[in-house]
């Protein structure tokens, strides 16, 4: 219904009126008051006490906790724990900065994970500090709980598709124990807080900027700092990139966070390049391609078919999935499928599976990722689900599922950040994806580039989820050069190789 000028003129002054009436509030203008709907909020660390940090020799680098906010909002009220691992530049006297890591997940902790993987950044260790902080309701920082889940995987029981009761009774369980158990810390471990913990940290470590790398989920905690403290930011590296926008979701509410992302479809082009690879390697070093002659495609859709029938397409999806994630697992996955679907089986219909479930996850990544993004209800999930599962029988439930413990999720951060990701950057991002990633699509960090104020591509030439499961020297030295020179990013198009190790069928 259209609205009058002179109505809409009245009801703007009005609320200009009341606007000034009220004032900037205790967190800027323009911030929402506790208790009203979530929004993208700018707020910062708000005042924050800095802390003191203590390091102390644990092993391979220096440790650290320290207190933070629960509550942006209550600067100075409740603090948390925030678990934190430091390994200083290794020539000090040209020391250029601190570099943070952050290793996705959601909830993956980053203390353990750097001291594992530092040899990653020897490129710029001699230069600059590595710096990994478990994110708030993770690892050694303040965790959560949710009583009878901690430790398992959480995985709701049963289809939507068969009893949709029943499933999504399973699926809001664990997040009704999450808030029983971890009370008001619940809707307060958004990416957008670990942000304004990261500042935080920053502040007490001296920097005026620090640089951030992100894999993974790790790319929403780097965007959304490069959106919250562009002016602290030196540099910016995402590795595996989730698309920003579709992620948050607040422009795409009713559907699940991969359906917006085309994790499904994305997944199939990556089993056809597969197939690809594999006629192409032939029957020497792929066996779906034995005994020569033998068509990949039509193995590959009998193995499915078996499944499918047998209600185990839900398992099979989940092992492709998980062998496209790194270039070394395809070899066994063709094994794999050829015993399950010898030469000569028919193929058969790829039959959708109507007992097909969800994914399972661990209580920080559901913590974490069902606070940050917008999730659609029960009804709208369920009402998608037959059409994911005609356009793509063996991942479109899966990937429509992964987030059904989200839905109906009871603590959501009123501060989470939504977008928009363009703020100004003092140089572009560098924006590193594999050409064949299964769970962070090329087209998404196609989208991120483009969501972020400033950016350059870098594509790995081969199947894998980040550099970590398909490594390679050129993107590595790629990265590093533009850490220690954000001024002289790759130039766009840069496609480099990965490793011989990490190559497809490599003989």
């Amino acid at each position: 219904m259209r609205t009058s000028a002179k109505r809409t003129c009245v009801v703007l002054l009005m609320l200009l009126l009341l606007a000034a009436c009220a004032g900037p509030g205790p967190y800027g203008a323009g911030a929402a008051a506790a208790g009203d709907p979530p929004s993208s909020s700018r707020l910062g660390t708000n005042g924050a006490p800095v802390p003191h940090i203590d390091w102390r020799p644990c092993g391979v680098g220096q440790c650290a906790t320290v207190p933070v906010p629960l509550d942006y909002r209550n600067p100075t009220g409740p603090t948390i724990a925030l678990g934190m691992v430091h390994l200083p530049a290794l020539d000090p006297a040209h020391r250029i900065g601190t570099l943070a890591v952050n290793y996705g997940g959601p909830g993956t902790p980053g203390t353990s994970s750097l001291r594992r993987l530092a040899s990653r950044f020897d490129g710029v260790r001699a230069r600059m500090d590595l710096l990994a902080v478990d994110p708030r309701g993770v690892g050694q920082s303040t965790p959560v709980r949710c009583g009878a889940f901690d430790g398992q995987p959480v995985q709701p029981a049963g289809s939507p598709l068969a009893d949709p009761t029943g499933f999504w009774t399973s699926a809001r369980a664990a997040g009704q124990a999450c808030a029983a158990a971890s009370g008001d810390l619940l809707r307060h471990v958004s990416t957008a807080n670990a942000a304004r913990d990261l500042d935080l940290v920053r502040q007490g470590l001296g920097e005026s900027e620090i640089s951030v790398y992100g894999y993974s989920y790790g790319t929403v905690l780097g965007a959304t700092y490069a959106n919250l403290f562009g002016d602290h930011l030196r540099a910016l590296v995402v590795d595996g990139t989730l698309d920003l926008a579709a992620n948050a979701g607040a422009g795409d509410p009713a559907r699940p966070v991969d359906v917006r992302a085309g994790v499904a479809a994305a997944r199939e082009a990556s089993v056809q390049s597969f197939l690809g690879a594999c006629s192409a390697a032939g029957p020497a070093r792929c066996a779906l391609a034995a005994p020569p002659g033998a068509d990949p495609r039509t193995r590959v859709d009998a193995a499915t078919a078996a499944a499918t029938r047998a209600g185990g397409s839900a398992e099979l999806a989940d092992r492709v999935a998980t062998a496209l994630e790194s270039g070394g697992r395809l070899a066994p996955l063709a094994r794999t499928l050829a015993a399950r679907a010898p030469a000569g089986t028919p193929s058969g219909p790829v039959v959708p599976d109507p007992a097909a479930g969800a994914p399972g996850h661990s209580t920080a990544f559901l913590a974490i990722q069902c606070t940050d993004v917008v999730t659609p209800t029960a009804a709208q999930v369920t009402a998608l689900l037959p059409g994911e599962q005609a356009a793509h029988p063996l991942f479109g439930v899966p990937a429509a599922l992964n987030t059904a413990a989200c839905v109906d999720w009871p603590a959501i951060d009123p501060d989470r950040y939504l977008g928009p990701w363009n703020a100004p950057l003092h140089a572009p991002a560098l924006v590193i994806n594999a050409r064949e990633d299964p769970d962070t699509p090329l087209a998404n960090a196609r989208a991120t580039a483009a969501e972020l104020s400033a950016a350059r591509v870098l594509v790995v030439d081969g199947f894998g989820h980040t550099t970590l499961d398909l490594p390679s020297r050129c993107a590595q030295d790629a990265a590093a050069a533009y850490l220690l020179d954000p001024a002289r990013p790759p130039a766009e198009g840069t496609v480099c190789p990965p490793d011989p190790g990490a190559v497809a069928f490599a003989g």
